[in-house]
């Protein structure tokens, strides 16, 4: 897969889990957490216009980061996992 192919596959795996995220209300109680990860998906999204792929990728994944923390902790990482 090439490094573009690669970015836009996590821009879009991190707007479905977002939206996920927010579903399961997790956005309300974890207000900062949903900042940082918009924050870092919006960087991504930034970055790949740019073609700065490698950049856009980290952003991605830096934001799923957070989310997954959280998901972890809220013992719902299994219901993550089959996104």
């Amino acid at each position: 897969m090439k490094i573009d192919e690669r970015a836009k596959k996590d821009i879009d795996k991190l707007d479905k889990i977002i939206k996920i995220f927010k579903e399961m209300g997790l956005g309300k109680k974890y207000p900062q957490v949903l900042e940082y990860a918009e924050n870092y998906g919006a960087d991504s999204k930034h970055f790949y216009e740019k073609q700065d792929y490698f950049s856009s990728f980290g952003a991605a994944n830096y934001a799923y980061g957070f989310i997954d923390a959280v998901l972890v902790i809220e013992g719902k990482k299994s219901e993550q996992n089959a996104i």
